[in-house]
């Protein structure tokens, strides 16, 4: 049978027979190991919970296991192995169309404790170095939970501690800037992976190039992380990929009113253990295009993203990993002067932006106590902007022209290394090469001849070494200790990092845990080789600013209200310092949102502070429901280059999240799943510069009131989000209907203000994105 009469065979059945009257099953297989070691550990236990009978196995020699049989649906999976802590994986999803692969670390015990069973759950991070602020977030959230599109980034919005807007999937920590974030993917820094990235804000996109066909789970980090994480300022994102199944190849189609998927994967060569994984992804918004803002235009994007994973007998795992990402957005002017009716009407423009990162990994394990990685990587990103408007002669001259392109080349690696099972250590470096290329020019109010504001090059060198220990003073005590540097090679300044984490298990159900971090950032390279003319000749004013820094300090308690449930308290403190800033201005990159047209004096005089509570209270998906409260109460203040204190741009004061969800076994013998999601989100608004009515008239621009710098606030935001699926799991394959629905009540967010010439009016930029996705998914 050809591929393509299996699509339409596939969908024909689905439409139009109903289930049939046999249990379908899949099999749940995988990987167990030690935590940080990467040993494999053979004889583990591994059980499905609830099957009747109860389905289990054990791992053989290379710590593999494979569970045949088992009944689709939703299971608690626990591992376990003599002298290691407990490990239950929550809410997978046992689904007829692809084999269930869970890989899994086991943490060995430190003191044995007779009569103790200590449970690692599905919220605690992959990272056991993280202390506080860390969760782990995985793929099947990002598929169900309502709001989150598939996007791993809106997703995160649903945290304790983050917010995002509306036109964006920028995240916002604590009060911090997006640009704040440390994106990582394999192990590897790589710019932010959205679409349309760094045009609101630097740091946000659209929408994610990522996809979940993927993506493994990840870790999340929003404050004091360990030291194995640098160059960031307020949190990491640490991507991991998956790895192909190496038994059999499986194939995903997905088709909905945004666009198309084709995913496959299995091995290389049939009987092999050399592995495939690859997803392609063409989007347009053509179908939408009626309800989206008439300025918009028309938008389009595509991304690939593969990893292929070669182990070998003796020489460890090699794997070649990457992403991929094309955009475009643009507009056509309205030649007929007759119908311009606003300044847009008569203006038209094209972007263009890519975004890709490429990696070569290699990962070996020495004896039954060292693991050692090594990765070479390139990644980067571009815009390409060309903005025309039509002269009242009819004559169309341009008024904007964008590129700016940066690129890094990176050399990394790390030895893991277990003294004892009370001491382990990571050490590890990573070298960057930093290159932009920049060029920007603009034609001045009432002149059509486009003049350069900035154009420019340059690259530089990062190094940046760390090393941490895990240390287990009691079976109760855990301290995490480490030290990251940096070395900028530009100007010589290095930044000295510690970081301790303290954990205390006051019993198996409660812990109380503390940890500090000093944390530092490189900001974009071109501030720091911008060039100024004057009478002497060409000056670099910025080049030997410092790293921007902070000091993180978090508190964390936690308790397990029951095997389903948690709960988790956070209150922080963040001071910010040597933030750069414009001298006797209110100007601080702490507020940064675009840097492309910089091209002013900077001096490390900047200072700020978040601080603030988190509130989480989960329950995982357990008998049909689940639910997810969220709230932060915080305040974020900084002070410029004039000294004077200010509410950051970011300081929204307080975010509260409600998710919850409900789901039904449905069909004969409860073969398929319905679900519907719900998410509430109130927040409220970020703060903005007043508009000077009297300049912004006499130049015919916004021209804002920096007198009273961010006084003035945005209304608080109100939204809601569902999303509800339908999967047919068949024998051979598995059908998933699903709808999304952001901004259900049509939230009008506010950008800020332009200035229309044809009607001589300030008008508010409004944001009313009301998304709707409707798509039909197909697993074989």
């Amino acid at each position: 049978m050809n591929f393509r009469l299996m699509i339409i065979q596939g969908l024909f059945c689905v439409a139009f027979f109903p289930a049939a009257g046999q249990v379908v099953t899949q099999t749940v297989k995988g990987k167990v190991v030690d935590r940080e070691t990467q040993v494999s550990l053979p004889g583990a236990n591994v059980v499905v919970m609830g099957t009747n009978p109860l389905l289990g196995s054990s791992t053989d020699i290379n710590g593999d296991f494979s569970i045949k049989n088992v009944p689709v649906g939703r299971y608690t999976v626990k591992m376990s192995f003599i002298g290691y802590e407990e490990l239950i994986m929550n809410e997978v999803l046992v689904g007829s169309g692809k084999e269930v692969v869970l890989n899994a670390g086991l943490k060995e015990n430190a003191v044995s404790m007779k009569g103790v069973v200590i449970r690692a759950d599905k919220g605690d991070p992959i990272n056991a170095l993280a202390t506080v602020s860390a969760r782990q977030l995985s793929v099947e959230e990002a598929n169900r939970y309502a709001g989150g599109f598939d996007d791993p980034a809106r997703l995160a919005s649903s945290f304790a501690g983050v917010s995002s807007n509306l036109g964006s999937n920028g995240i916002v920590i604590r009060g911090n800037a997006p640009k704040g974030l440390l994106w990582r993917m394999e192990g590897v820094e790589i710019n932010n992976p959205s679409h349309f990235a760094n045009i609101i804000s630097v740091g946000a996109g659209g929408i994610t190039a990522l996809s979940s066909q993927v993506l493994a789970n990840s870790d999340f980090i929003t404050g004091a992380f360990p030291a194995e994480y640098g160059n960031a300022l307020s949190g990491v994102f640490d991507i991991r990929l998956r790895t192909g199944n190496s038994d059999k190849r499986e194939y995903t189609l997905q088709a909905g009113v945004i666009g198309m998927d084709v995913s496959s994967e299995g091995p290389l060569i049939k009987g092999g253990k050399a592995s495939y994984l690859f997803n392609y992804r063409y989007s347009t918004f053509a179908l939408i295009a009626p309800i989206l803002p008439p300025e918009m235009g028309k938008l389009k994007y595509q991304d690939l993203s593969f990893k292929l994973n070669f182990p070998t007998a003796n020489a460890g795992t090699f794997s070649l990993w990457g992403i991929g990402a094309l955009d475009y957005q643009g507009r056509d002017a309205k030649k007929d002067s007759a119908k311009w009716k606003l300044d847009i009407d008569k203006q038209s423009y094209r972007t263009d932006l890519f975004m890709s990162a490429l990696g070569l990994n290699h990962k070996w394990t020495s004896g039954n106590r060292t693991f050692i990685s090594t990765s070479l990587a390139a990644s980067g990103n571009g815009l390409s902007l060309l903005q025309k408007s039509y002269h009242s002669a009819g004559v169309l001259f341009p008024t904007n022209k964008i590129d700016n392109n940066s690129w890094k080349y990176s050399l990394s690696g790390f030895i893991n290394h277990k003294f004892s099972p009370l001491h382990t250590n990571k050490t590890g470096f990573i070298l960057d090469r930093l290159q932009y290329n920049l060029d920007i020019q603009k034609a001045p109010v009432g002149q059509d001849n486009l003049l350069t504001y900035v154009m420019d090059h340059g690259s530089s060198y990062l190094l940046q070494v760390y090393s941490q220990s895990t240390l287990r003073m009691t079976g109760k005590l855990t301290a995490n200790l480490g030290l990251h540097t940096q070395y900028f090679v530009l100007n010589r300044n290095t930044s000295l990092e510690p970081r301790i984490g303290l954990s205390w298990k006051l019993n198996p159900s409660r812990t109380i845990a503390l940890s500090y971090g000093l944390h530092s950032q490189l900001e974009m390279l071109n501030f720091y080789l911008v060039r100024q003319q004057s009478a002497a000749g060409t000056t670099e004013p910025n080049k030997n600013l410092d790293f921007s820094k902070a000091h993180h300090v978090v508190l964390s308690y936690e308790v397990k209200l029951n095997s389903q449930t948690r709960l988790k308290i956070e209150p922080y403190y963040q001071m910010l310092f040597s933030i750069p800033v414009i001298p006797n201005t209110y100007y601080s990159l702490q507020n940064l949102e675009s840097g492309m047209y910089f091209n002013d004096s900077l001096i490390n005089k900047g200072k700020g502070r978040n601080i603030g509570v988190d509130f989480t209270v989960e329950r995982f998906l357990n008998q049909g429901y689940y639910y997810l409260f969220t709230a932060s109460l915080f305040d974020s203040k900084y002070r410029g280059g004039d000294g004077i204190e200010r509410n950051a741009r970011f300081n929204k004061n307080y975010v509260v999240n409600l998710l919850v969800g409900k789901e039904w076994n449905t069909g004969r013998n409860n073969n398929n799943i319905f679900n519907i999601n719900g998410k509430l989100c109130l927040m409220g608004g970020d703060y903005m510069n007043p508009v000077d009515i009297t300049a912004t008239y006499a130049a015919q621009d916004i021209v804002e009131d920096v007198s009273r710098a961010f006084t003035q606030r945005k209304p608080g935001a109100c939204i809601l989000s569902f999303s509800t699926t339908y999967r047919v799991n068949k024998p051979k394959y598995a059908g998933i209907w699903a709808f999304n629905f952001i901004n259900v009540l049509g939230y009008k967010e506010l950008n800020g203000y332009y200035f229309d010439k044809m009607t001589q009016t300030v008008k508010s930029d409004i944001n009313q994105l009301v998304i709707p996705n409707l798509s039909y998914k197909i697993e074989f």
